[in-house]
């Protein structure tokens, strides 16, 4: 089945997903929309659709899709499929949140505990329609470009030995003399 024009966030498709299930970890994406339309659509496919309202913003609905990392057989799956329009691959790290997209997946059923049957949807493959390109915001407390020096081994030795050794940053000369 593939629901065409989604918008999708929070992927990790590069490397599984192992925070919920660290013995088979998951491919995971998040698909959206604002129409109720399509709300109904996806709830007719039985996709497990949620409604969000928040604090700022539009009511937007999402469903959660994954693929396990690991078959029931104990054989490695294979990783989601990540396309252009031109059905070229895309490196599935450079997903954005909002990028739109046609996104594949496979359905079956499944007995549920306690009787009936439910319907499981396993995420095969996005095709990026509007690729909005992630870039990583650095860390608050990430290193700063600076300037390396590149000295030679030879060279090294002398030049550490005529350096005095550093002081310990915040440890006072006279501390050792209490004791």
């Amino acid at each position: 089945m593939i629901i065409n024009d989604c918008e999708i966030w929070f992927t990790k498709l590069g490397r599984p997903n192992a925070a919920f299930n660290k013995k088979n970890p998951t491919w995971e994406a998040q698909i959206r929309t604002t129409s109720k339309e399509v709300k109904k659509q996806w709830e007719a496919a039985d996709l497990g659709v949620k409604a969000i309202v928040p604090d700022e913003g539009e009511t937007y609905f999402r469903v959660n899709l994954r693929k396990k990392s690991i078959k029931e057989d104990g054989t490695p799956a294979s990783p989601v499929n990540v396309i252009d329009g031109d059905m070229k691959p895309v490196d599935p790290n450079t997903i954005g949140n909002g990028s739109i997209g046609n996104v594949r997946i496979f359905q079956y059923e499944y007995p549920k505990e306690g009787g009936g049957v439910g319907k499981a949807s396993v995420l095969m493959g996005i095709q990026l329609t509007k690729h909005i390109l992630y870039t990583p915001k650095p860390r608050d407390d990430d290193f700063a470009p600076t300037t390396t020096e590149v000295v030679p081994e030879e060279n090294a030795e002398s030049e550490n030995k005529s350096k005095s050794p550093s002081p310990k940053v915040g440890v006072d000369k006279h501390d050792d003399e209490a004791f």
